[in-house]
């Protein structure tokens, strides 16, 4: 998949900023996702390239490569819940998380905006998965007639609402379906991040190597 994405922050005051990234993202022969999102501007953003390398055993790889320091960073494991380039979104949730990864429970039938939802509650499996992301649990809102996610809640270590997740859109083609305009939501100081992504492209060409740490300091 390639895409253009456009992540906009937003103040508290309303002020924004907004940012525009180049998208790929493949999966390896044992369907393992790579992605690489590049910053293409602003000019203060400019080269900036992250990198996550889905792994089937142990914790995903992510990388950041920041022009200024001209040199690429791996991101510890247990830093996959910092902020995404001074986003709403953490590094985890960049990608899609593991099933594995969460435990599940049926909380109950309920209505968002007019549609039914599914309630479910996700817990990490373990401690490695809560030090990674952050995230004491998540409550998804899932409509119950397509099962895609509308809404969703993310609870801090002491067990406080401090995220929330709005999918505002859905991109479905040939089988292939992923929200494709989002909303997070620092609930505590009322800053917000969107991202839209836009020109999407599926199932052509794109090169193994860019995939690698090494090819993140050529982002342009």
């Amino acid at each position: 998949m390639i895409a253009d994405v456009q992540l906009t922050l937003t103040n508290s005051r309303d002020e924004q900023r907004v940012r525009q990234i180049a998208f790929f993202s493949k999966d390896d022969d044992q369907g393992q996702n790579r992605l690489l999102m590049r910053f293409q501007a602003p000019a203060d953003v400019r080269g900036t390239a992250f990198l996550t390398l889905e792994r089937s055993s142990g914790s995903d790889e992510r990388y950041l490569y920041l022009p200024a320091m001209r040199r690429v960073s791996r991101i510890a494991s247990s830093g996959g819940g910092g902020n995404f380039m001074s986003s709403d979104f953490s590094y985890y949730d960049i990608g899609e998380p593991a099933r594995e990864d969460w435990s599940y429970t049926y909380l109950r039938l309920d209505n968002v905006d007019g549609q039914d939802v599914h309630v479910i509650r996700a817990q990490p499996a373990n401690n490695s998965v809560f030090e990674d992301t952050g995230y004491s649990s998540v409550i998804y809102y899932i409509d119950t007639t397509a099962f895609r996610t509308l809404r969703s809640e993310y609870f801090d270590k002491h067990k406080q609402k401090f995220k929330e997740l709005s999918v505002l859109a859905y991109y479905e083609k040939d089988g292939h379906e992923f929200a494709s305009d989002m909303l997070m939501t620092d609930t505590r100081i009322g800053h917000s991040s969107r991202m839209t992504f836009s020109s999407i492209s599926l199932n052509n060409p794109v090169d193994d190597n860019i995939f690698t740490p090494r090819f993140l300091q050529r982002a342009r």
